[in-house]
């Protein structure tokens, strides 16, 4: 296993490691984003489709994982993490009505 900086306690669990594992066998330890691209690459990451922060419910959810290489890894959370900062970012705009007097008659 790799040496990563894990923040989440939830990721140390023996749940998670024996979820992790049962993914990854399941998936045949390959990468499913390159294999819906008709490429071969091993799997080192195990992704939560919905987010943990989001869903905590789905966490050791089967259907909410699949197995992703370290590079569609971080292109999901890159994307995510786009999606995340847009939304943040339509919230705190300011609505701006422009007013104009009415032309006299």
């Amino acid at each position: 296993m790799c040496a990563i900086k894990i923040t989440n306690p939830f990721y140390r669990t023996a749940a998670w490691q024996k979820c992790r594992a049962f993914i990854l066998a399941r998936d045949n330890y390959l990468c499913q984003k390159c294999l819906r691209k008709r490429k071969i690459a091993p799997a080192d990451m195990v992704h939560h489709i919905k987010t943990l922060e989001d869903y905590p419910e789905l966490a050791l959810t089967p259907e909410n994982l699949t197995s992703l290489c370290n590079m569609c890894h971080e292109q999901e959370h890159k994307r995510w993490q786009k999606k995340k900062k847009k939304a943040i970012r339509n919230k705190r705009k300011a609505r701006v009505i422009v007013s104009r007097a009415n032309p006299e008659r």
